[in-house]
Order: structure tokens, then sequence, then C-alpha cells
């Protein structure tokens, strides 16, 4: 009696106490017994003794001490350790299964955040992270020139070839060139990826054919019996996998390839090409072609680094190769540079901004669901200050406080994380669906090991981070005050003073992520909203190329018509055109080019400009503004003057202030022999490579003058254009049978490829936003709520003397809202902060929005706000309801 009165304890709240400390005893009976039979005699002892008189604490604390001194546990060594550690997760778990509804909560929050991580984490993984599947993958670089404006083209071969002769930063380098071909004498004609490559460009990548041989340096060089290797998927899909496919023939682009090699299932440079055939090949042309210095055809080169050379040193060594061949060779390489960069930077380099930055804003989604965790911990642990007081009178230490606490938070995580693999599985097959066809190494995003040890890794982190401060403040319970509160937990200032800071980082931290999200929705709003310079609705896409020596430019005019005239006699068609390269596509031809009544600039300031072959009809079927002058008409033959329809921006850049019709231009170098054209008209601008660049000038050719072999066909229909693809792609396939018709899109496909990796981040990062936004209102709705159950007893005395309701409602809504005011304070900071240090990263997603747009910024404040207002006035609401008599009597 006299130590419970030492503490300040009342006699009257003895027997509750004796009570509660006997309950204790109880639930770790098992625990306290596993040391040995003695102490189980004394812990059944004390049972007996606690139901027939009070016990003193000093008394119960030397039995727990005992317990822990004894020397039969404390010769178990590790596994007492062991043992106690189990026993706080069988504690945890009980004690878990007693709050279901907290539990749940808390489980389902961290599930959310772990499952958006685990999705986000394996597409980045399988496309940033991951390994490329070479041998010593690290030391291979690509090489390929810069034009004066410094964006990367392709080498030109004489070039390639004197790198080859003069670098010394590298073991060895094969040149490469993307291609497509067209795959006859088969049942259904189809159009392949490929690949033209040097001899030992598998050597380089370390990959040998599944089946027959690689090629070899004979197999390389003009002249050669040309040969192929084919991927996996094509030998399946056309050939049935036949084991006798080696050394069979297969007719592409109406030449007879002898088949030498099968490659493995798994195999991909960049893209998974069906056909490689050697560069070798076409180097039989002795003039123009890939012979000329001057021509740039998508040529690269691969490239393995000596033992110990970075990629820096061997970037400046092709950078001086580039001057010395600018000093060597000024009519063609006057303004080029060259660069050379690691394999991987130029498989991603394109994705990799857009998933660092979903990667970030998925990581602020896990902090805001750790920080609302948190917070529930605490209040939790605030209502079991009378069960830690318990525990620390029966001498459990500050550590094993900790340790409980911490293994029910591990707990928690581990139970989010295994829920969150199943989230993130069904997110990684939603994410497939939104990511562009463009991002590399797709094929390779699954649910594997690393995912799966990634997942655990991070339930274990979050864990012991939401669930270290509730532990710290826990331990830190005064046992004393705790056991004077009987029935009522007040949780201490410092407690709710980190319930206080915990819900401003919650706010600040989702006014980030709604910013983005804000910034993100503008971009696409705007990316929308851009003229592309042509009616987009109701437009049919395909491509077919006339690739062979039998497909003379006289066949291919006459194809053109005829092609032209059957698709507009097809009902529903209302007119059709032919062009090289198709609006928003992005293909184009670029050349440089004169003006006759100008000078000449010096060849590294010669200008440059996109050239598109069109059929005669094309502006009229796009809805592209005639600005001047005439477009093309049935006069524009072979044999008649040349004649050339120029846009809006080559007019204004080439003669400002001038009429250009009448003019004169001709494409290349000045000493080529490639004939004057005169300007017979100007047209508006179309966005050629997408609606988020700027528009290139370009000059547009009769297709009767220039027919080029790369040809798209665009038709324009009454309704939904996809409904037309097979009726034209069989019209097309009816004039020449062995001619594949491949890419059948409509417009507003292309347009939306086109900015599909902006359309992914917006989703995204709404999706991201919403959910942070809904943390944030529950976890300002759960502060503000606890608050008020705490204050209720002090409600009730405002009330009694004489505060209205509408006080009490201003007084709990202006303690939320200033907390949230805080929060948007710091979130607009790190907002503006992240913006400045993202900026490149950025500038690459947005358009025509700043990072720093205030009018997002103000916005978004407004949402987060609103939200915030409504979360804190529901728990307000209901303070404005208590009883002041039964809040008086509020234990």
């Amino acid at each position: 009696m006299g130590r419970l009165a030492s503490l300040g304890i009342e006699p009257t709240r003895e027997s509750e106490i004796i009570e509660e400390l006997a309950q204790h005893l109880e639930d770790r009976y098992e625990e306290l017994c596993a040391c040995g039979a003695a102490e189980e005699d004394a812990y059944r002892a004390a049972l007996v003794e606690l139901s027939d008189c009070p016990v003193l604490v000093r008394e119960l604390r030397q039995v727990e001490r005992g317990v822990r001194d004894n020397p039969v546990a404390l010769g178990e060594g590790r596994k007492s350790m062991i043992r106690d550690l189990w026993q706080d997760i069988r504690y945890g778990v009980r004690v878990l299964a007693k709050s279901p509804g907290f539990t749940v909560v808390a489980v389902l929050t961290m599930a959310l955040g772990i499952g958006a991580n685990t999705a986000m984490f394996s597409v980045v993984y399988a496309v940033l992270l991951r390994p490329l599947p070479y041998a010593d993958s690290d030391r291979l670089v690509i090489l390929a020139e810069k034009s004066r404006d410094g964006d990367r083209m392709g080498a030109a071969y004489p070039n390639y070839k004197d790198w080859s002769e003069r670098a010394q930063s590298f073991d060895e380098m094969a040149a490469y060139q993307g291609s497509s071909f067209n795959l006859t004498g088969v049942d259904r004609p189809v159009r392949l990826q490929g690949r033209r490559v040097n001899w030992n460009f598998f050597r380089l990548l370390g990959a040998s054919p599944q089946l027959g041989r690689s090629f070899t340096d004979q197999d390389d060089s003009p002249g050669a019996t040309p040969t192929a290797i084919i991927s996996h998927g094509l030998w399946k899909e056309q050939f049935g996998g036949a084991p006798d496919i080696i050394d069979s023939t297969i007719k592409v682009d109406q030449i007879q390839y002898t088949i030498i090699g099968v490659l493995p299932p798994d195999f991909e440079y960049i893209r998974r090409d069906d056909l490689y055939v050697p560069l070798g090949l076409s180097l039989a042309q002795k003039t123009g072609g890939l012979l000329d210095r001057g021509n740039h055809f998508s040529l690269f080169a691969l490239a393995r680094l000596k033992e110990g050379v970075p990629v820096a040193q061997a970037n400046e060594e092709m950078k001086a190769l580039a001057a010395q061949l600018e000093q060597e060779y000024p009519a063609t390489n006057s303004g080029n540079s060259a660069t050379a960069q690691s394999l991987i930077d130029v498989f991603v380099e394109n994705v990799r901004p857009t998933l660092i930055i979903l990667l970030a804003a998925v990581g602020f989604v896990l902090l805001i669901a750790c920080v609302n965790v948190a917070n529930l911990t605490l209040v939790r642990s605030a209502e079991r200050q009378k069960e830690i007081a318990v525990r620390l009178a029966l001498g459990a230490g500050r550590g094993r406080i900790v340790r409980q606490f911490l293994s029910e938070s591990v707990l928690i995580a581990l139970a989010g994380g295994a829920a969150g693999l199943l989230i993130g599985a069904w997110a990684v097959s939603g994410l497939m669906a939104l990511v562009p066809p463009n991002v590399p190494r797709l094929g390779q995003v699954k649910m594997n090991e690393t995912v799966f040890i990634f997942t655990l890794g991070v339930s274990l982190l979050t864990g012991l981070l939401f669930g270290l401060l509730p532990a710290l403040q826990a331990s830190g319970t005064s046992l004393q005050g705790a056991l004077k509160e009987g029935g009522r937990s007040t949780g201490g200032s410092l407690r709710e003073r980190t319930r206080k800071i915990l819900l401003v980082a919650e706010v600040g931290l989702a006014l980030v992520l709604l910013i983005g999200a804000g910034l993100m929705l503008r971009t696409v709003s705007r990316l929308m909203s851009v003229d592309p310079g042509f009616n987009a609705d109701n437009l049919l896409t395909m491509r077919f190329i006339m690739a062979g020596e039998a497909y003379t430019q006289d066949r291919r005019r006459n194809f053109y018509n005829e092609c032209i005239q059957q698709v507009e006699a097809l009902p529903g068609v209302e007119s059709a055109a032919l062009t090289m390269s198709l609006p928003i596509d992005g293909s184009e031809w670029q050349s440089i080019f004169i003006a006759a009544d100008k000078p000449v600039p010096e060849r590294a300031e010669l200008p440059s400009a996109s050239f598109v072959p069109i059929s005669s009809n094309f502006f009229e079927t796009l809805g592209i503004r005639l600005l001047k002058g005439r477009v093309f008409s049935e006069a524009d033959v072979s044999g008649s003057p040349h004649v050339v329809v120029i846009n809006e921006s080559l007019a204004k850049r080439i003669w400002p202030d001038e009429d250009p019709i009448g003019k004169r231009l001709k494409q290349g170098w000045p000493e080529d022999k490639t004939p004057w054209r005169e300007v017979v008209g100007v047209v508006s601008d179309v966005k050629l490579n997408g609606v988020n660049r700027e528009t290139p000038i370009q000059a547009y050719l009769p297709l009767t003058q220039e027919p080029a072999r790369f040809v798209a066909l665009i038709a324009r229909t009454r309704g939904n254009p996809l409904a037309f693809g097979t009726t034209v792609e069989q019209t097309i396939r009816s004039l020449d049978k062995e001619l594949p018709v491949y890419n059948t899109r409509s417009m507003d496909q292309l347009m939306g490829n086109s900015v599909g990796l902006q359309r992914l981040t917006m989703v995204l990062l709404s999706g991201f936003a919403v959910l942070a936004l809904l943390l944030a209102a529950v976890g300002i709705y759960g502060v503000m709520s606890y608050t008020v159950t705490q204050r209720t007893h002090e409600i009730g005395i405002r009330m009694a003397m004489g505060a209205r309701p509408r006080d009490v409602l201003m007084l709990i809504v202006g303690q939320g809202m200033v907390l949230t005011v805080i929060g948007i304070s710091i979130g607009l900071a790190a907002a503006f902060g992240l913006a400045r240090l993202m900026s490149s990263l950025l500038s690459d997603l947005l358009f025509g929005v700043s990072a720093s747009d205030p009018l997002s910024y103000a916005m978004l404040t407004a949402v987060l706000s609103a939200v915030a207002l409504l979360a804190c006035y529901l728990p307000a609401r209901r303070a404005t309801r208590v009883d002041p008599m039964v809040a008086l009597r509020y234990e």
C-alpha cells in the first residue's frame, strides 16, 4: 500500500491497478514460464496472491527481474533472444487482432503505397536498371555523328571507316543500319523489321545463333552470296520452327537470301528485329549510296571500349576525330561532330526523365502512407499508455517496449507488402496498356525475384520508418503519470506536437504531387490543343515500300496513280493521297538546299529542310491551307519543269518580306547536279515531327517527279477510319499481291502516340495525386477527430460556460487549417525547389507551361485547401454536438 501511495495513486484505484497487472501477467504467461519450472511456480504464486490482496509494484518488478536474470535463461544466449523476438511477434499478432479496424486501415494504406512502388519499380528496373544481356555490356558504346544543331544523326559510311582505322579507345567496332524488308514467296507477304550489320556485330555483343552460324568476313563483302540470320520469332511464325531451315532460301526485296542462322528466343538489340543481313552487300554501288561521304543513311557504329577506358575519354576522342575529318573533307563534314554514348544510355534516353519523375512521385506516395500510419500508430500508442505503464511497472526495459512496437509496425508493413505485391502485379498489367509502344525493353517487365526482394526491403524499411517514432515516444511513457490518469490518456504535449508535425509533412508531400499532376494536365491539354496544320478527323494511314529493282520509276508512278484511283472509288472513302512522310509520325527526309537568288552560305551554315514527295491531292485530302500560289496539278509530271511547294516557315526564313512565288531552290550541295525547282505555292505549316516539337521548314515535291519507294497512303473516310482498314489493304494488294501493307493506323492514333509519354505521365501522376489527396484527407480527419475526442472534457466546459456551437466549430476548424496552411507553405516551397532541381528532366515532358506555373500552383493549392477544410469540418461538427453534462463527466 505504501509503495502505491508513494506513486500518488489513490486507494480506490488500487484494485483496478492490481487487476491490470494480473491481466498483463496472464497475457505474458507463456513467455515468462518458458524460462523454467521455478519461475513458472513463482508466477503462479504471484497470480494467486494478486487475486487475494494488493501486491506492491516493487515486488512485481523483483519477480520480473528474477526471470530476466535466471541463469538458465542467460545460458541459452542467442536462443533466448530469438525466443524473445518470437514472443514479441506472437504478442504483436494478438494485439493487432484485437484492433481489427486499426489493423485493416494501416495494412490497406501500406498496401496501396507499397503496391504502387512495386509496379513502378518493376518497370524502372526492366527499362533502366537491368543490365543489358550482352557480355561486358558496360563497355559497349554507340558511335554517331552530330549535326551543327547538336542532334545525333547517322554516320556517313566513309567516316565510319576512318573511325575504325584511327580510333584508339576501342577494341573493336561494327556498323549497323536499321532497315525494313519485304518478305515474299510466302502465303502472305509481310514487312519485316531488321538491320544491315557488319559481320562482327554479333561477336561484339557476345551473341551466337541458336541454330547455324554467324556472319563471316566473306559474307560481308560486296558481291558476296546474300545470306541472312533470322529471329527465333520469325522462324516459329513463318517457318513453323522447321529444323532444316538452315541453308534454305527466302525472297527478301526480290533477292534470294540463304538462311545461315537462327537467333536465340531472348535476343534483341534496342528492338526485336526479324532479319539481319550483311551491310557489305549494300556497298556494291560504287557511287552515291553508302559510299558517298555526304550521305547519312541512319548508319551507326557499335564499339567495345578497351579495358579501363571511360566513355568520356572515348567521347573526347570521337570529337577530335570529327574535327580532323572536317579539315580533310570540308565539302561534306563542315559543321559536323561525333559522339560516343554508352549503349544503355542510348537505349533509354527518351524515357529516362519520365521514369525518374514517376518513380520519385510514387516514392512520395509511400512517404505519405508512412506518415499516415505513423499518425495512426501515435494515436493508438496514446490509448495504450496504461498497458505500457503496467509493462514498465513489471520491469520491462525501454528497449523492450521499442522492440515490441517495432515488431507490430513491421508486421503491418509485411502484411501491406504481401497485399502490395498483389496490387503491384495487377497494376503492372495496367501500366503495360498505358506505356507507349516505343518504350524499349517492355518485354522484360515482369514480377521477378528482384522485384520481390525490392518489395520485401521496402516493407521492412517502411515498417521501421513509420514505427520508430511512435515506439520511441511510447517507451518514454511516464509510469507515474500514466497510472494517475486512470482511464483517460491525454498523450502528452510531445506526442501532440509530433502528430501535428506529421500532419504538416503529409499535406506538404500531397501538394507536391498535386502540383506535378496539375502541370502534366496542363501540358497534355496544351498538346491536344496544338493546331497540327491539318484536319486529323477520319484519316486512315498505312504504309508500303516498293523495294527491289523490278519496281522501276515508271512502274512506281503507274502503281501510285492506280492505287489512288482504286482507293478513292471505294464506298465511304472521300479522297486519298500518297506521301513519303506522314505528318506527326516524325519520318522525314532532311536535306540541305540553296536558293538561287541568295548568297551561298558557308558549308556548315547551309540550311536544311524536310523534302517530302507527295501526290497532287495531298493538300486537299489533309485539309492543308494554301496561302499563296497553287498546289501540284496533273501537268506536274516527269519531263515537265521541276516545281516545289514550300511551307510558311521556309518562306519566312529564306525570303522574309518577299514573295517566294517564282523563286528557285535546289536540293543538295551547290556542286550537285540536282535540278533547280521553281516555287509554285506556299502552304500552312504542318507538325511533321509531333505536336510537341518545332515545325520544321518543309519542301513538297511532286511524287510524279520524285517517285519515292517508301510511301504512306492517307485516306479520308466517312466515319471510323479503322473500319475501312481491311478493305483498303485488300485493294492495294489486289494491285500487287507481293506488296506487304503494314502499320495501318488512324491519324488520331499517330497523334496520341506522339504525346504518349506525356499522357502516361499525366495519368500516373494524377492517380498518385488523387491517392495522396485521399491519404492526406484521411490523415487530417484522423488527427482532428482524435483531437476532438481528447478535448471533449474541455469542449464541455466551454459550452457550459456559454460558448456557442459556432465558436467550437471555428476553434477546431481553425486549428486544423493552421496546420494545413503550414503544410501548404512547405509544399509550395518544396515543389518550386524540385522544379528548379529537375528542370532538365521536366523540360523533356512539359509543353507550353512553366515548371513554376502560377496558375497550376494556385489551383492545386485551392483544391487541397478545400479537401482539408472538409476533413476538418466533419470532426468539428461532431464537437458542436457534445452534451456539456456528459462531457463534464468524461473520463
